[in-house]
């Protein structure tokens, strides 16, 4: 999350002929023709993080790690990867572990804004590696935030999970394991609408945002690991 919140018109607001058909993958290999690995400095104040391609590595899941660097502004090289087809309503599953360390970030996301000629729409499942034992569970609309901790009754760090949340034109809902831990509806705010593309990092956050992340010790190290990813186009009813 926390791409810049500029705000383009020309949003795309989801129909049937918007949604991307399914996918389910457990990165044996890395296949380019469905993802994009990060591998570029990256600018946005609240990140203390460039990408790398080496960051990332494919075979029986994913290892994403952070690391820190030298004679660069940004003090970490992370990893991030992309989905390169925007899909739309519908279930979005991962099995992560995720980093442990203030100020490290792990994140599963779905992100559209101006770089895609879109306004800023973003639904998020992340982890505060100051305290893995909660989920960060957040929306942008239009680039206006809306977020929640939620405890987990277990460390996140300590080994893979199934995390998902359903997408659906009335409301959002999280899951962990079979059990969903929180539902946001458009009684409650407005509910994403734009397709978007599917995200997973690891990251450092900038000292400017620490009330939120924690700071970031001099010389971290962390890993986070996902076994699965997938998702499951559904109608427009779903989440209604």
């Amino acid at each position: 999350m926390r791409i810049m919140a500029l705000i383009t018109s020309g949003a795309m607001a989801l129909t049937s002929a918007s949604y991307a058909n399914g996918f389910e993958d457990r990165f044996d290999t890395l296949n380019p023709q469905n993802w994009a690995v990060a591998n570029y400095t990256f600018g946005h104040p609240y990140f203390d993080t460039d990408w790398s391609a080496k960051q990332l590595n494919a075979g029986t899941g994913l290892t994403l790690k952070l690391s820190p660097q030298k004679g660069r502004e940004n003090a970490y090289i992370g990893a991030s990867l992309r989905r390169h087809k925007p899909t739309g309503f519908g279930r979005y599953e991962v099995t992560l572990q995720a980093a442990r360390g203030a100020g490290v970030i792990t994140g599963f996301f779905t992100y559209t804004g101006p770089y895609y000629g879109t306004r800023h729409d973003e639904i998020d499942i992340e982890f505060l590696g100051k305290n893995t034992r909660q989920i960060h569970l957040a929306t942008f609309v239009d680039g206006k935030m809306w977020h929640k901790f939620i405890d987990l009754g277990f460390d996140a760090a300590d080994k893979p999970h199934s995390y998902a949340f359903e997408w659906g034109q009335n409301s959002v809902r999280w899951y962990v394991g079979d059990k969903m831990i929180y539902q946001r509806q458009a009684k409650d705010g407005a509910i994403p609408s734009v397709p978007s593309m599917l995200f997973a990092n690891i990251w450092a956050a900038d000292p400017s945002i620490k009330a939120w992340s924690g700071a970031t010790a001099k010389g971290t190290n962390a890993t986070a690991k996902i076994l699965h990813m997938g998702f499951k186009p559904q109608s427009v009813e779903v989440g209604s």
